[in-house]
């Protein structure tokens, strides 16, 4: 009988309060660089694509690389940009 193993992914919720995007700009450069180094990915190629644009975009840019262990959610608890 052989064992198999499972995989499995912790999801964590990040509330951002929406009048404070200075802020929220500061806060998702810094978990991405915490995820980064955690999942050996190109910080430096991540931040220059999440800063390349506006604030939705740096929320998309996550999303694109850390929405399957990170969900965005707005100060109403909807999801942001999913």
């Amino acid at each position: 009988m052989s064992l198999m193993a499972i995989k499995s992914k912790a999801i964590m919720q990040i509330q951002l309060d929406q009048n404070d995007a200075e802020r929220i700009g500061e806060d998702l450069l810094e978990y991405a660089e915490t995820l980064c180094v955690a999942l050996g990915m190109d910080a430096e190629k991540i931040f220059r694509e999440m800063k390349s644009s506006d604030l939705q975009h740096l929320y998309r840019t996550f999303n694109n690389y850390f929405g399957e262990y990170i969900e965005l959610l707005d100060t109403d608890n909807s999801i942001l940009n999913k």
